[in-house]
């Protein structure tokens, strides 16, 4: 499931990232957004991701090997570790990762030693600290509850995306812009919260906030759907956030 996939393109589109540049993307995971990076850089482009991961990167190289890349490659490697070894790159993006690293500052930092000079940083964050509704929604509150607990849990920061401006300030960037999205339900446009709770279940019973029988994944879509009809609101669930930095 790429959850806010359409904002990740919309970055892209704005980032204006040029062919045959050289990409890094950090956190990159199965590769959602490294696959992003392959394309807009073109064969003479150069993308590399890097992730500590191991199923997730061996994941990422099958699929780039059953696409047929030969400008992208997945690296088992530290952020940190890797802004102390002289590489440098033009674009380097980050997707709902920097909520998970408990230095933001020095990954900040790090992004900033790592770029070349006019490179772009592609950042993206989801925030869950501005929620409201018209009309009380007790399940979906919940289930927002079992998704960022876990999230806390794992030690994250769910505030992040209003922090971005201040954290690229500091690690030196001049030239930051940002962008910001709700994610908005009304009774006929859920937000794909069920799913979220179904990719996460594991993740969330292994943090002891919830069991399987009290979320009951199976009917958790449909109960959801009914409260909405119900309630008739509009609401806001979280934010995203995107940032883009140059580095002068």
């Amino acid at each position: 499931m790429d959850n806010g996939g359409a904002f990740t393109d919309r970055l892209f589109a704005q980032a204006h990232i040029p062919r045959g540049a050289t990409a890094l993307d950090v956190g990159c995971g199965s590769g959602v957004v490294t696959f992003r990076l392959s394309q807009a850089v073109g064969d003479d482009g150069d993308v590399v991701g890097i992730d500590l991961n191991a199923k997730a990167l061996d994941l990422a190289r099958q699929t780039a090997d059953e696409l047929g890349l030969t400008n992208t490659r997945f690296v088992d490697r530290d952020l940190m570790d890797l802004a102390q070894e002289g590489t440098r790159f033009d674009v380097i993006t980050c997707r709902r990762v920097l909520m998970y690293l408990p230095d933001q500052a020095a990954a900040a930092k790090a992004f900033h030693t790592l770029l070349k000079p006019d490179g772009v940083l592609i950042l993206q964050e989801h925030d869950a600290t501005l929620q409201h509704s018209t009309s009380a929604r007790p399940l979906a509150d919940q289930a927002r509850d079992w998704i960022w607990k876990t999230v806390q849990a794992e030690g994250a920061n769910p505030g992040t995306g209003f922090h971005l401006h201040h954290l690229l300030t500091e690690a030196g960037f001049d030239d930051i812009r940002l962008l910001a999205e709700a994610i908005v339900e009304t009774p006929d446009q859920p937000a794909p919260t069920a799913d979220i709770v179904r990719a996460m279940l594991p993740r969330i019973e292994a943090a002891g906030i919830a069991t399987a029988k009290e979320i009951d994944i199976d009917t958790l879509d449909a109960r959801l759907a009914a409260e909405r009809a119900v309630a008739r609101s509009t609401s806001v669930s979280e934010m995203m956030f995107g940032a883009l930095a140059r580095r002068t």
